[in-house]
């Protein structure tokens, strides 16, 4: 059986020991992207339409299509979960007409 790949390379090894940074789609998937966006960009009169006619019987339904739509051309937010080792102190200086 052989193996997959370069077979002169050790696991492990590869041509670009750096890979790709992390977060940066491939190029397939940046052309993909692009071609989509396109697309709906192109098409924004049909689309109406077809919401338009969708939500005279389904309103729930032609919601729904236009959710299943918006994270092809609005980013999604990424959460990130911070964590520190000591507390914070947050110091919030008094105003000057302040007392106290």
């Amino acid at each position: 059986m052989s193996k997959a790949g370069n077979p002169t390379w050790e696991k492990g090894v590869s041509a670009n020991p750096n890979g790709r940074p992390a977060g940066v789609p491939n190029k397939a998937t940046i052309k993909i992207k692009d071609a989509y966006a396109e697309l709906i960009a192109n098409n924004l009169d049909r689309i109406q339409s077809l919401l338009d006619r969708v939500a005279v019987t389904d309103p729930k339904g032609a919601l729904d299509l236009l959710i299943r739509l918006s994270p092809f051309v609005i980013p999604k937010n990424v959460s990130q979960e911070i964590t520190f080792e000591s507390p914070i102190n947050i110091v919030i200086p008094k105003q000057p007409d302040e007392k106290g």
